[in-house]
């Protein structure tokens, strides 16, 4: 006989036990964060790492005073901080993007005047440019500045154009149109040969370690690193811009060469500012470089710049400070003087560098008496002119 139960049984709630590591690990997690935001005001950090110094563990000394009283004494931490070099690999390939050949006479300085400047134009029949030095080596400038250095050290203008050239370049284009051709032009300035401004300003002057402005054979020079003469290049540049060039080409951005003859010690250089790293021809050169750029990134004309040697087509040189492949990511053109013989091995170095563009284009060998018609780019000297230390590789 079935036996009936007198009260209901009511049925047991299934626990869900899964939730307690949860649970654990949540809080685990929080103190976690906890300690890891109240401990960080007892970290030390010293050059051989960060630790973790709670309060009554600090490493320490005791020493009594000359009056009798305890004095703790902690271990003192020197901080060192370190600078890596530059790395120009990372830098961004922007320039080169609006270039089209350029087949150009050059005219120095000292041929600047009407007559010349009109014989030169007549004779572009396989050209399409004039280059002018519009400022040489002597630091001279072929124009009435505003820059502020020119102003400050009484730079005028040196050339038979006058205060400007202005007037000159538009009867350039009006002859050139005449012959239903377009002419275009180029301002050459010299960047780190002045003889004027280096002889004016011994603080804008490379000095050597006794003290005294460095000259050679080339001229006397500037100092590379210095924010002034930094400055005074792309006040320069801007100038010749608003004057009419289409394009301005930078010579001379370079390192004289700390090497002398075998057997005498290297040269040293002082230079007007004090630096994280120490200071060598390529953070020097590549530096001004990068920074002439970067303050003329809002230009609508072409920016241009020579190289001196060609170990400096394929890297670093670490003698005269120059990187092709750099400024082939930074400016429009890199010219280069060189001849008939070797040009085409100039150009075959420079190939891999030319990311935006055609090579072709942006390489420009710079030549003597010889047009290199393989090449859709060139600028011819004259032997007339007395160009012979332009065919120098800077020393």
């Amino acid at each position: 006989m079935a036996r009936y139960q007198e009260f209901y049984k009511g049925s047991r709630k299934r626990r869900n036990y899964a939730i307690i590591p949860f649970v654990i690990a949540l809080g685990v997690i929080t103190l976690i964060v906890v300690l890891f935001y109240s401990m960080q005001k007892y970290a030390v950090i010293s050059k051989d790492g960060v630790d973790v110094v709670l309060p009554g563990m600090q490493r320490e000394e005791t020493t009594i005073d000359s009056e009798g009283r305890e004095v703790r004494v902690f271990e003192t931490v020197s901080p060192e901080l370190v600078f890596d070099e530059p790395d120009y690999s990372r830098v961004t390939a922007t320039a080169g993007r609006r270039v089209q050949p350029i087949k150009a006479i050059f005219v120095s300085a000292d041929e600047l005047n009407r007559d010349r400047l009109l014989k030169y134009e007549s004779r572009l029949n396989d050209g399409n440019a004039l280059v002018l030095e519009m400022k040489p080596r002597s630091g001279r400038l072929m124009w009435h500045s505003n820059a502020q250095l020119a102003r400050d050290y009484g730079i005028g203008s040196a050339s038979d154009l006058g205060d400007s050239p202005a007037p000159m370049l538009s009867e350039l284009r009006e002859a050139a149109a005449s012959r239903g051709r377009d002419i275009y032009l180029v301002a050459q300035i010299s960047c780190c040969i002045d003889e004027v401004l280096a002889s004016r300003s011994t603080s804008l002057a490379l000095r050597t370690d006794y003290g005294a402005n460095y000259s050679n054979e080339l001229g006397t020079w500037l100092d590379p690193y210095n924010a002034d003469v930094r400055n005074y290049i792309v006040e320069l540049t801007r100038e010749l811009y608003e004057l009419g060039f289409d394009e301005v080409v930078l010579a001379d951005l370079v390192h004289p060469s700390a090497l002398r003859e075998e057997g005498e010690e290297p040269i040293t250089f002082q230079y007007s500012r004090e630096m994280s790293t120490t200071p060598n021809p390529v953070t020097a050169v590549c530096g001004f470089a990068l920074y002439v750029a970067d303050q003329l990134a809002d230009r609508d004309k072409m920016l241009s710049i020579y190289v001196d040697s060609a170990p400096a087509l394929v890297r670093n040189d670490p003698n005269n400070g120059q990187n092709a492949v750099l400024f082939f990511k930074l400016y429009d053109r890199v010219y280069y003087r060189t001849d008939r013989y070797v040009y085409s091995y100039n150009l075959s170095d420079v190939e891999g560098s030319v990311e935006i563009g055609k090579a072709t284009d942006r390489f420009v060998p710079v030549v003597l008496n010889y047009l290199p018609h393989e090449n859709s780019s060139w600028i011819l000297i004259d032997t007339e002119t007395d160009m012979s230390t332009y065919g120098q590789e800077t020393e």
